[in-house]
């Protein structure tokens, strides 16, 4: 993502989400956003421009919330999101009409059942959607 992001300007990662993109030489998969990405294991971070976070996301997010700005992008790690899960109150859902059998979790534990609002909906031709819900604590 190279262009400004309307909604957000800060995007949390989980290490094992980030990983992916280092595996490709990508250290900067964001470069208009802050970034943090959320590890135990990394001792250093590849580039200038991540922000490594070894302990306590809520209190971070808590904080980032506090700030003037724009949303919070919880861009992925099912550890992560489980983690977090009392700090969401927004999920997009993105549904791509392929199946390929493995991948992140989008939830790696058990989080309370939770209500979701469907707020909006995008359906592509190509049979992508974007679901926009509202997280109902």
């Amino acid at each position: 993502m190279r262009a400004e992001n309307k909604q957000c300007d800060a995007v949390l990662m989980g290490g094992k989400t980030y990983e992916v993109g280092l595996n490709v030489g990508v250290t900067n998969p964001y470069p208009s956003l802050k970034q943090y990405v959320f590890s135990r294991t990394m001792e250093a971070s590849p580039d200038e421009n991540i922000q490594l976070v070894s302990d306590n996301p809520v209190a971070l997010v808590q904080e980032l919330k506090k700030e003037t700005g724009k949303d919070i992008w919880l861009c992925g790690g099912g550890a992560l999101a489980v983690t977090l899960f009392s700090e969401i109150y927004e999920m997009i859902v993105k549904l791509n009409p392929l199946v390929i059998g493995a991948g992140i979790h989008l939830f790696s534990g058990a989080i309370e059942p939770t209500n979701l609002e469907l707020a909006d909906r995008k359906i592509y031709s190509n049979g992508f959607m974007l679901l926009h819900y509202r997280v109902k604590h």
